[in-house]
């Protein structure tokens, strides 16, 4: 039987540093040197391909919660999910309703990943763009009039920010039946993510696409937060790690070893042994 296996990375493979640990990147590089099919579904852009790269991952992977499929061979993204014009306009109504406008990624297909701005409400979101500004798979630009047009395909809004600020903006925002919204809490602060994309491009969608796109029979997940929810419901066999939120643990088929305690490859480790 042919199984893909498929994680998320911060919280589930990453430990609390945002590392990938030696034992993990020895352990499961090992695994997919011997055939595996292992690969990530990530909030991230192409900044997981650093990690991939450890791993040696030969298969696409799954960026910004299914937007995007990157096929590492050719070090190129091979799918890409954009949201409807009138959906992300009106997305940007909202925003500038609750005057909270978000990071906006634009995509093309030649340039890569644009990401627009307006300011940058918290120091969360000056970290977010002060580490990121240089990298050469991804521009920034501050503006004082965000929009969206047929011919720049808007991809993704993320913003972080506290709980309350974000829920009232989230339950408008899930009024849209075009859009999906997540609103999951961040890993390395006590602050929380609300990301946007198309209805169409999930971690999920991703993940089913990829399993027919290999033949796979079977698909097995790992995650630990809300954006990871569908993923494991719509997957043959859905796993949480040990320091997952609550609502992950209970949709899980089992619960392992924590992230930061290489809980995702010693799972798989194993497997090598039944």
């Amino acid at each position: 039987m042919k199984t893909l296996f498929v994680t998320d990375l911060d919280g589930t493979l990453l430990d609390k540093s945002a590392q990938l640990t030696t034992k993990s990147a020895e352990l499961i590089g090992e695994l997919i040197s011997e055939g595996t099919l292992f690969t990530v579904a990530t909030a991230r852009s192409q900044s997981a391909v650093k990690y991939l790269d450890k791993l040696n991952v030969r298969i696409p992977s799954i960026h910004l919660n299914g937007v995007l499929m990157y096929d590492h061979t050719h070090r190129s993204y091979i799918d890409c999910v954009p949201m409807e014009t009138n959906a992300a306009l009106e997305i940007i109504r909202i925003l500038r309703y609750f005057d909270r406008m978000s990071f906006v990624y634009k995509f093309d297909s030649d340039c890569g990943i644009n990401v627009e701005f307006e300011r940058l409400s918290n120091e969360v979101e000056r970290n977010f763009f002060e580490v990121r500004k240089d990298n050469d798979y991804k521009s920034f630009r501050q503006t004082s009039d965000i929009t969206a047009t047929d011919e720049e395909r808007v991809i993704y809004f993320t913003m972080v920010d506290e709980y309350e600020r974000l829920l009232p903006i989230y339950n408008e925002i899930n009024k849209l039946s075009a859009v999906k919204a997540t609103l999951y809490s961040d890993n390395y602060t006590d602050m929380y993510f609300l990301e946007v994309f198309s209805s169409r491009a999930t971690k999920a969608a991703g993940v089913l696409k990829l399993k027919e796109m290999l033949g796979a029979d079977r698909v097995v997940t790992f995650g630990d937060n809300m954006n990871d929810l569908e993923m494991l419901r719509v997957s043959d066999f859905g796993i949480a790690v040990g320091d997952a939120v609550p609502a992950v643990k209970e949709q899980a088929d089992l619960i392992i070893g924590n992230s930061y305690e290489d809980g995702v490859a010693d799972y798989l480790s194993s497997l090598k042994c039944q």
